[in-house]
């Protein structure tokens, strides 16, 4: 067995291998879906990992470079083990392998999320100096399911916008979104995102990011002064009007968030999965 980077081998055996080790997750993954997701968190080949037997990816860790809160980071978009594969402890020795390299590479940490539930998961990270900094919750439910007969304004206006519009706008969400929710990631992203603000003569009100495809709401936010209004409600309703996706998600809502979950609530979405964000200092 070897393990090397991923900057020569094709995006189709990386897609590939991502599938066969989480055929049995939690979680189910379309291939299309986990594509777009590696561009959102800004896969980078060069600093991921696998490890190869016969030439065949049996073990791997995706990472995404870029900045977080004001550091230079590297984030774990995946790390999997074919399940054939799974109890040799392939997933540290790759950690192991990929820290020289990222620490060459000017990166000062390294940060992943894992279901609380995955303690095998959590032990590795642990054992490979990772530690606990946040925990988050997801939430899901079927759109038809959806509450969204709410009053609103009706001088508001719902006008589509570039990421860089959302500049002005982040003091409208109550916590540091996670990677995958961040600016960073929506300006990566962009070309699969519906981004729609809420303007009242002009100003903005609030905003909602969606992946019409996914479901995914990756980030909805109002401004203070004008909750409980219905704004929200019509942000979301707005951009389910280009749904494909049968069921919206919401990932990572920091447990110490008690606003947004209450609206989620009032709409009638679920509550899921947990999962722990963790961090490590290169």
């Amino acid at each position: 067995m070897t393990i090397r980077s991923l900057s020569n081998i094709p995006f189709e055996s990386i897609l590939e291998a991502f599938q066969k080790a989480f055929c049995d997750y939690a979680v189910e993954f379309d291939r299309k879906q986990v594509a777009d997701m590696l561009v959102r968190r800004g896969f980078c080949p060069n600093l991921s990992f696998a490890a190869f037997e016969n030439d065949e990816i049996v073990a791997f860790t995706l990472n995404g470079v870029g900045p977080y809160n004001g550091i230079t980071s590297c984030y774990d978009c995946g790390t999997g083990t074919l399940p054939a594969f799974r109890g040799q402890g392939i997933a540290g020795q790759l950690f192991r392998y990929s820290i020289p390299y990222l620490k060459e590479a000017g990166i000062k940490q390294y940060i992943l999320e894992v279901l609380q539930d995955n303690t095998a998961a959590i032990n590795v990270y642990r054992a490979n100096g990772f530690e606990i900094t946040a925990e988050y919750d997801c939430y899901n439910q079927s759109i038809d399911r959806l509450r969204l007969d709410r009053p609103h304004p009706d001088r508001i206006e719902f006008h589509l916008l570039q990421p860089e519009a959302l500049n002005g706008m982040e003091h409208f969400c109550d916590f540091r979104p996670s990677w995958q929710n961040d600016l960073n990631s929506i300006s990566r992203g962009k070309d699969g995102l519906l981004i729609t603000g809420a303007f009242l003569d002009g100003n903005p009100m609030g905003y909602c990011v969606f992946d019409p495809i996914s479901g995914d709401v990756t980030q909805i936010a109002v401004d203070r002064q004008h909750r409980r209004q219905g704004i929200a409600t019509a942000l979301l309703a707005n951009s389910l009007q280009a749904a494909e996706s049968p069921t919206i998600k919401i990932l990572n809502i920091d447990t110490n968030e008690k606003t947004l979950p209450a609206f989620l609530s009032s709409l009638g979405v679920a509550k899921g999965l947990s999962q722990f964000a963790m961090c490590r200092n290169i």
